[in-house]
């Protein structure tokens, strides 16, 4: 069994994406943006309150300060400079989360900041010790298994091994794999739905339920 995920309340102001909210009705996991490539305070409390009455997972989606480019852009940070900026967003959606009763389970990682993640295991190493910084259960979406191996051997914090969904082509490529994935990414309805036709999403809770997938 594998989780499903996607990403919420990618909004700013005047700028909606009701679909994203359509699509988490076949997730067990929603990354909610922190405000820095998208998602404000109305947003994400929105967001935050569908993932409290569906009862799905929750997760920091966190990336570049970089709204005008959508977190596409690479910007250079100090060491310093990565670790507040993991430790802010993720702040940001766990007061959210507190506010209302819940707990955040996860982080991942946007746009270009992800990419970095999985090409550069230094950054990796940084942005890890920052999330574990701020909560030593929380898991890291990895696209990399390389990556993922790394990380939790030298930074002790717990990674999830992601791919994206793109249409049945995917289950049979999970199936060839050595590394079975812990959690699919969906970035659109239609592609939700298909899925969830031949599989049922594991009502994930990572720091409770080690090893459910």
């Amino acid at each position: 069994m594998f989780d499903f995920n996607c990403d919420c309340a990618q909004e700013y102001g005047v700028y909606k994406n009701e679909q994203e909210l359509k699509t988490a009705e076949f997730m067990s996991s929603v990354n909610i943006a922190a405000g820095f490539h998208a998602g404000d305070p109305l947003s994400i409390k929105k967001a935050m309150e569908f993932a409290k009455e569906h009862n799905v997972s929750i997760g920091a989606h966190i990336g570049y300060q970089d709204i005008q480019g959508f977190g596409s852009r690479k910007v250079e940070l100090t060491d310093e400079e990565i670790e507040t900026t993991v430790l802010y967003q993720i702040g940001a959606i766990a007061s959210f989360a507190q506010a209302m009763g819940l707990e955040i389970e996860h982080v991942r990682l946007h746009g270009a900041m992800k990419n970095e993640l999985n090409e550069n295991i230094d950054f990796a190493k940084k942005v890890a010790c920052a999330v574990k910084k701020f909560n030593p259960w929380l898991n890291l979406f990895v696209n990399n298994p390389e990556t993922k191996e790394i990380l939790e051997k030298e930074t002790g914090i717990k990674c999830a091994y992601e791919v994206n969904f793109e249409d049945y082509g995917t289950i049979r490529q999970i199936r060839e794999l050595e590394v079975k994935p812990d959690t699919l990414h969906f970035k659109d309805l239609e592609s939700a739905k298909r899925a969830r036709e031949v599989l049922k999403p594991a009502p994930v809770n990572y720091n409770r339920v080690g090893g459910q997938i």
